[in-house]
């Protein structure tokens, strides 16, 4: 009798843990809802939280000898930033979860998007995916694995963003629904880009990384003075022969090396020269944000169209001018193509038109669910 009672005991103890069991898998969901029908995967849900956590962090004001990686102190800190055309100010809890549930919205609002307007993702982009996605789970998988995010949710997160951008062609591209015209570029490049030929001098020693001397910048200036003179006899009408830009720099930047106590060869220099279309984006690189001024652009606007002028940009001195974009001999829909106007004029209004297409979708969101995967299991540690 006692070993049949120990038969019985040991299925009750066994029926036990398949019950357990059973709860574990239940409490794991594999999905937090859908946003507009679209399905919202547990491991993508986690992926979009991640970077959420990591946005947050960086924006968290913490308690001295706290790091961004403590995920408790984090949650607790203050966090302010702009989450779309919103300044927030909240904990980190809240900030990260807002900034998830906008990921999501964005996600869902791409996902449908891309099927009404029938994109399809060609061969060459399935393939940069799939190397981008080597690439980031090579450097990432074991803290992926440690959030409960899959190589699938990796994936489909890179697809997602290949769908944004053809969404940009689809709507604003020339066989696009709202096509930008040709007047529209041009206008976009006369009123937001500069097209600026330069000569870069460098004030920092690349062969050992360090810094010019206030003697040794001073003969880099002076260096400087010369190509800038050199450059002003030479140029005649809107735009100088290419050949003297490079021709410039591969007599200067040399020299300049020199001062620096380095080597410089001729054939290194010529990539010291260049020609190119500026868009605001490129631009918003040498912005000073506590004056509002800009170290390329304020020389180059006090100074006439083709003038030659020195600018210290600090590592470097620029020897530059600005030109009329549409005179330099490059036609609109080259430039178009070369710098990725279409982007450049158009992404940020897409992006906007999809954040709220996504905000505006119906939520069907499981609270238990997005509950289970609260942010305070978040790992950076592992």
């Amino acid at each position: 009798m006692r070993s049949i009672k120990t038969k019985v005991f040991s299925l009750a103890m066994a029926g036990g843990m398949l019950l357990a069991l059973a709860g574990c898998n239940m409490s794991a969901p594999s999905t937090v809802g859908n946003i507009g029908g679209v399905e919202i995967p547990s491991g993508l849900y986690l992926l979009m939280q991640y970077n959420a956590y990591n946005t947050a962090a960086s924006k968290a004001t913490l308690p001295e000898g706290k790091k961004t990686s403590d995920v408790k102190a984090v949650l607790k800190a203050e966090c302010t930033g702009t989450i779309g055309d919103e300044e927030v100010t909240a904990s980190g809890a809240e900030y990260i979860q807002k900034l998830t549930d906008r990921s999501m919205e964005y996600y869902a609002a791409v996902e449908k998007t891309f099927a009404e307007l029938g994109g399809e993702l060609d061969a060459d982009t399935l393939d940069s995916v799939a190397s981008n996605l080597d690439s980031l789970w090579d450097t990432n998988a074991k803290i992926y694995e440690a959030n409960g995010i899959g190589r699938a949710s990796v994936e489909s997160y890179l697809l997602n963003a290949q769908k944004a951008k053809q969404i940009l062609e689809l709507t604003y591209g020339e066989n696009g629904t709202t096509p930008v015209t040709e007047d529209d570029y041009k206008t976009y490049i006369t009123d937001n880009c500069y097209y600026i030929e330069s000569v870069q001098l460098p004030l920092i020693n690349y062969t050992n990384y360090s810094a010019a001397t206030d003697e040794q910048k001073t003969a880099v200036s002076e260096i400087a003075e010369k190509c800038r003179a050199d450059l002003s006899e030479k140029a005649i009408g809107d735009s100088a022969a290419a050949t003297q830009v490079y021709t410039a720099a591969m007599t200067y930047a040399p020299q300049a090396m020199e001062a620096l106590g380095g080597t410089m060869e001729s054939s290194q220099a010529v990539y010291y020269g260049a020609s190119q279309l500026f868009t605001p984006s490129d631009l918003s690189g040498y912005a000073n944000s506590e004056d509002g001024t800009n170290k390329l652009t304020d020389p180059l606007d006090a100074a006439k169209i083709g003038e030659w002028v020195t600018i210290d940009l600090g590592s470097s001195i620029l020897v530059a001018r600005r030109l009329d974009p549409l005179k330099t001999g490059a036609s609109v829909s080259e430039m178009v193509k070369t710098y990725d106007l279409l982007t450049a004029m158009k992404s940020t209004d897409m992006q906007n038109e999809l954040y709220a297409a996504g905000a505006a979708l119906e939520h069907n969101l499981d609270a238990s669910a997005v509950k289970t995967y609260a942010a305070s299991k978040i790992k950076k540690n592992v």
